[in-house]
């Protein structure tokens, strides 16, 4: 055996005192440790023991656990809702001491309740405190481990509150105003230089508020507003833009949390027709022009600021019959013609120029085959020596003059294509009788000229079908055919025609005022307002007379109720099948109205 002095390893490991002493090794080597644990176990000594159970309680107070001790204590926690929870967000160190910081950098955290972040629960108006409380355990390297109670989770929904202080510290303050021509459905109206603000919210980084719903409301923020436009005359499509460099740019960060709401300008696009007349070279008046022209005035328009617009250019020809002279208009074009990128108010003209239709009147330039008259008067035939007396006796003859008593108007074109050449001999005992056929006829013409212009506005007579917006014009039995460029229609049971159309067949003068956009009938000393955005015709006695149906905008004609309108002036209406004669009827076997001002 060896003998080695040794310090007892008892003395180190378990604090007991033994005396140095020197001990024999077996030659095997056996540990130290193995004959120090032999010794304590067989020892029977009461000093011995209770000093082994004092080493035990030592090597306990060793731990990570121990040596942080109290120092510990739980931290709120606040995240936004459907967030994943890190945990150890929720425990900090009272102290400020390195070695414990090492200590819980490499702890784990877990959460004993089981709480999730599926629901929020600061959403509320209340001040009460509804955070999850719960309990962690935090367990160190050396699995010592330390409870926590009472910690709390704070969820916030995607957007909540202003106010919201639970919200999680990267939360965006988002401010919604209103601009230049809108207002909120409060009344609340917005200005250009100085947005009214309207709403403000934290929100989370990277949230479309565009479609993202808020919580309580079930829609987006947007839709909250309920966005209205506070003119409808000078503004339309009221839309959101946030303050980026893209306008169209809804999702929410530090550098884009301002949304202004504004809408876009109108402006008003306005008509005007002159004419000219090819044949005289003179300008001719808006007022001068004929109805049918005037029924193609488009109405004013209302153009989204920097939209392209361009008057619409007006095809086909207007016959214009005057009597003795006939003319057809043509439309040339518009000033300006565009298009034109729209950022004020504009007046385009449009301009009708007149060309007389020239007729045959005069029977020498190509003589009809067969006309006796026609062939006795050509330059060949004049100079040759002929028995005027029978030629006269022929024109006389019973079966021409049966002609001019049946046909009047036949015998009054004769007598004028004669006046336009050399008159031809006429005998002794005819003089007389061919003078007075002269008289009597050109008397004839004269009264009936001067009864078309007496008798015009009350004799006239329309008859329009509805399917096709041709009518028929019935002047002392001329008929004049005309075609309108909108259809007219049925409205609540109510007959809507155009305008001006509607002003000339109940005989009456209509005026446009394109400041109140209004229609202005006069006849004599009755006049009646009509509003065209409302329902209500003002007279000048101070009556108001109420509209079946509003006024209707179609292709820029304005459409009225033509009995709401016909009796305010004294016309009566009905059907062909009431047995009453009214001044309009209406046939609805064949979709037709009779206007009649004579009855």
């Amino acid at each position: 055996m060896k003998k080695v002095v040794a310090t007892t390893m008892a003395t180190l490991l378990f604090g007991l005192s033994f005396p140095v002493n020197t001990f024999a090794l077996p030659d095997n080597e056996v540990s130290v440790n193995s004959q120090i644990i032999e010794r304590l176990s067989l020892s029977k000594s009461g000093e011995a023991s209770q000093s082994l159970d004092g080493g035990l309680h030592q090597a306990e107070e060793d731990t990570i656990a121990k040596k942080i001790g109290d120092n510990l204590e739980a931290k709120d926690i606040t995240v936004w809702q459907n967030d994943t929870v890190n945990w150890k967000d929720g425990v900090k160190l009272k102290t400020d001491n390195e070695e414990f910081k090492g200590y819980l950098e490499e702890a784990s955290v877990t959460d004993l309740d089981n709480r999730n972040t599926s629901n929020s629960n600061t959403d509320t108006d209340t001040n009460d405190d509804r955070a999850f409380k719960g309990k962690l355990k935090v367990t160190f390297k050396d699995k010592s481990e330390i409870e926590i109670a009472d910690q709390k989770l704070y969820v916030t929904s995607k957007m909540t509150n202003i106010n919201n202080n639970k919200a999680p510290k990267n939360a965006v303050d988002v401010k919604l105003q209103l601009g230049e021509g809108v207002k909120d459905s409060n009344g609340t109206i917005g200005q250009k230089d100085k947005p009214v603000e309207y709403g403000s919210y934290r929100i989370k980084p990277g949230v479309n508020i565009l479609n993202e719903e808020h919580p309580q409301i079930k829609d987006s923020l947007f839709n909250l507003v309920k966005l209205e436009v506070s003119d409808p005359d000078k503004y339309v499509d009221p839309q959101w833009t946030s303050g980026s460099a893209n306008k169209k740019n809804f999702v929410v960060s530090k550098d884009n949390n301002i949304f202004t709401a504004t809408a876009s300008k109108l402006f008003t696009m306005t008509f005007k027709f002159v004419g000219y007349d090819s044949n005289s070279k003179t300008e001719i008046s808006s007022d001068k022009l004929p109805n049918a022209i005037k029924d193609k005035l488009p109405q004013e328009q209302k153009i989204k600021e920097g939209e392209s617009f361009k008057p619409e250019k007006i095809e086909g020809t207007i016959k214009e019959d005057l009597g003795p002279n006939k003319y057809e208009w043509e439309f040339n074009d518009w000033n300006p013609t565009g298009p034109l990128s729209i950022n004020e108010n504009k007046s385009f003209q449009g301009k009708w120029t007149r060309s007389k239709v020239e007729e045959n009147s005069n029977p020498e330039v190509k003589p009809g085959p067969g006309k006796e008259e026609d062939k006795k008067e050509s330059p060949e035939n004049k100079n040759k020596p002929k028995d005027n007396s029978k030629a006269e006796d022929k024109k006389e003859s019973p079966q021409e003059e049966k002609k001019q008593k049946d046909n009047s108007r036949v015998e009054d074109n004769k007598n004028n294509n004669k006046s336009n050449n050399t008159f031809p001999r006429i005998k002794a005992n005819e003089n007389k009788y061919s003078s007075n056929k002269v008289y009597t006829r050109t008397t004839k013409k004269e009264s009936k000229t001067e009864s078309k212009k007496e008798t015009f506005s009350k004799t006239a007579k329309y008859t329009l079908t509805l399917n096709s917006g041709e009518y028929e014009v019935i002047i002392n039995g001329q008929v004049i055919k005309r075609q309108m460029d909108v259809k007219p229609l049925i409205k609540n049971d109510r007959l809507m025609l155009p305008l001006r159309s509607l002003a000339e067949m109940i005989g009456t003068k209509v005026e446009w005022d394109q400041e109140t956009r209004t229609a202005i009938f006069t006849n004599k000393d009755m006049v009646a307002k009509i509003q065209i955005d409302g329902n209500e015709i003002v007279l000048s006695n101070g009556k108001v007379i109420k509209m079946d149906s509003k006024p209707l905008n179609i292709k820029g004609r304005i459409l009225l109720p033509v009995s709401n309108v016909a009796n305010v002036f004294g016309l009566t209406n009905g059907n062909t099948k009431d047995g009453v004669d009214q001044n309009i009827e209406w046939d609805g076997d064949t979709k037709t109205v009779e206007i009649n001002l004579n009855k």
